[in-house]
């Protein structure tokens, strides 16, 4: 079948309603993992969104358990166009056996996409499907093809247990070897015979399977002839080793890295795709993307509020989850605070689960956490809190008026430390890193002046957050020494931004707009445009022109910077004039 078959069928997609594998207690026994709350929209809706935007017109879904419910959700759905139908089993206990129950219905007609019901993704699926087939048209026996998520390393990631080894032919992409790595596995055996049959091979173990898979009409025969493909990765296996036998062939494609998808293999995954959301990385699926979702306000440091009143005072740090009909009055750092919570002002929560109870308020460390513990899965009504302090500085209005607004401009400085910061983290490619920052530009409708600005300060004030995520004491040496291999690192996105004239007076207002208000920065000021100067980002003319410039408004701390600067602006200037001489002479 061509790929022009392809774009006449009717666009089917198979949804796993349970992943089998995947084991998130207490949660399944509550709900299947395709219904998990994630920012209280449930998975599905997230992938529902994706497909009707990708046009598949036929969706079934596959369900062993939780059938019910899943038939109720269902019915109570509008899906714009898009067909949905339940394929309902309730002996079934592994992929293999849910694949082969698919087969033997006759639903299927052609080429199909599946999708693992713990998947999060946002990605035009048509467009992959189409890939396949152009695949089809050059090798026949291509069954499929796996959609693989460049994670760059996952060493000290939350995702390391998903650690895979691919091994293909560069060329083509045609998968010689797949593997999940164990931590403790020193040693992998690689097959002489995939040296001498292909020119080229890849090995790498920066790919994530995304759990979405482009199948051929052959899939499902496949998993029906052989009673021993239990999961996905005995069918990767069992196809590689038998490839001959089998006369298939399995591919695989890389997820484009404007998109996002991210299998919820674990409670770690869980809190790392929920932090993502929240940090708009997976842009346009985020919380605001849902009309049930749309009473709260965005607000910078990925911190969403609705229906709260912050006092006067009141610091939200990063990653704040606040909930309805609560006051707040302190500092408030990476906490989950339950609805109906009044923080008494001068009070610190930071990395903790606030809840209310019939008996008072429940505080528990992150480090703590027993997800049995959770009301949620109690099944328990949130009680209102009679003996909660209610102390606060001022009214809700005074309040409201007093919160900080985002702006787009905030809010896309925000997404550029958090790129840069996890793309320093786990050694991400640099060109991959601009791709997602002018995926933030475009999402924002910033100006190409202000990117400039807001790169060089994402940069400058990026040793501060690595320091602090790494746990690591904050002072003018450690500051220096990672800003050093940070400038390093980001050399090109550097040079990618600062091209002319403009972009270096953005530049330099960015050096002197962080120096100001960053101490350890400060007295580092003069080597850091020493460093830019030789990396040929900012010229001499330049830098002499922005030294000299004065402006009306300055204050103190701008005119601190050029005090900071001066020595590297007279070697600048006497370096200048000895040039000068000997061309006179």
């Amino acid at each position: 079948m061509t790929s022009k078959v392809c774009k006449k069928d009717v666009l089917q997609a198979v949804i796993l309603a349970d992943d089998f594998t995947t084991s998130l207690t207490p949660s399944q026994n509550i709900f299947p993992s395709i219904l998990m709350p994630v920012i209280n929209v449930p998975l599905f809706d997230y992938m529902i969104e994706t497909l009707i935007k990708s046009k598949i017109q036929e969706v079934f879904l596959y369900c062993s358990s939780h059938v019910d419910l899943l038939k109720k959700y269902v019915k109570e759905k509008d899906y714009k166009g898009t067909t949905i139908s339940l394929i309902i089993s309730d002996g079934c206990s592994s992929l293999g056996d849910a694949l082969r129950d698919i087969d033997t219905k006759g639903w299927i007609r052609g080429y199909f996409i599946l999708i693992r019901g713990n998947t999060f993704v946002n990605t035009d699926l048509k467009t992959l499907l189409n890939a396949h087939c152009l695949k089809v048209e050059k090798d026949k026996g291509a069954t499929m093809t796996m959609v693989l998520r460049n994670f760059g390393s996952t060493k000290d990631s939350c995702m390391n247990e998903e650690t895979s080894l691919v091994v293909s032919d560069k060329s083509i992409n045609k998968m010689l070897y797949y593997t999940k790595l164990k931590n403790s596995e020193k040693k992998v055996k690689l097959e002489l015979n995939w040296f001498l049959d292909h020119n080229e091979i890849e090995l790498d173990t920066c790919y994530l399977d995304t759990h979405i898979y482009l199948c051929s009409p052959s899939v499902l025969p496949l998993f029906a002839d052989n009673f021993d493909f239990q999961t996905m990765d005995d069918f990767i296996r069992g196809v590689l080793m038998n490839e001959e036998i089998l006369d298939s062939r399995i591919y695989w494609q890389q997820l484009d890295v404007e998109d996002y998808a991210l299998p919820i293999t674990s409670w770690k995954a869980y809190h790392m795709l929920t932090q993502d959301i929240l940090r708009r990385h997976s842009f346009p699926l985020v919380a605001d993307a849902f009309s049930s979702e749309k009473n709260f306000i965005c607000m910078p440091q990925s911190t969403y509020k609705h229906e709260t009143a912050l006092a006067k005072g009141c610091l939200l740090e990063k990653d704040c989850i606040l909930g309805i009909n609560s006051t707040y009055g302190s500092q408030i750092d990476g906490c989950i605070l339950c609805p109906g919570i009044d923080v008494a002002a001068r009070s610190q929560y930071i990395d903790i689960v606030v809840e209310s109870l019939s008996s008072g308020v429940s505080k528990t460390k992150m480090s703590e956490l027993d997800v049995n513990d959770f009301l949620y899965f109690k099944n328990n009504k949130v009680a209102e809190c009679d003996n909660c302090s209610t102390e606060s500085s001022s009214s809700e209005e005074d309040s409201e008026r007093d919160s900080p607004i985002p702006d787009d401009t905030n809010m896309f400085l925000s997404e550029v430390i958090d790129s840069l910061l996890r793309g320093y983290q786990d050694k991400l490619n640099c060109e991959n890193l601009i791709l997602e920052i002018n995926s933030s530009r475009y999402a924002y409708n910033v100006t190409i002046r202000e990117v400039t600005y807001n790169v060089i300060k994402a940069i400058l004030s990026l040793p501060l957050h690595y320091l602090s995520e790494t746990k690591t004491p904050v002072n003018n040496q450690n500051y220096q020494k990672n800003l050093k291999a940070i400038i390093t690192y980001f050399n090109s996105i550097i040079l990618n931004y600062v091209k002319n004239k403009d972009a270096q007076d953005d530049c330099l207002r960015a050096i002197e707009d962080i120096a100001s208000t960053t101490d350890e920065l400060l007295p580092y000021t003069q080597h850091l445009l020493h460093q830019f100067y030789d990396r040929d980002i900012l010229s001499e003319e330049k830098i002499l022109e922005w030294y000299e410039s004065t402006s009306e408004d300055a204050d103190m701390l701008h005119s601190k910077v050029r005090n900071a600067v001066q020595p590297f602006i007279k070697w600048l200037r006497e370096a200048e004039e000895d040039s000068t001489e000997s061309d006179n002479d």
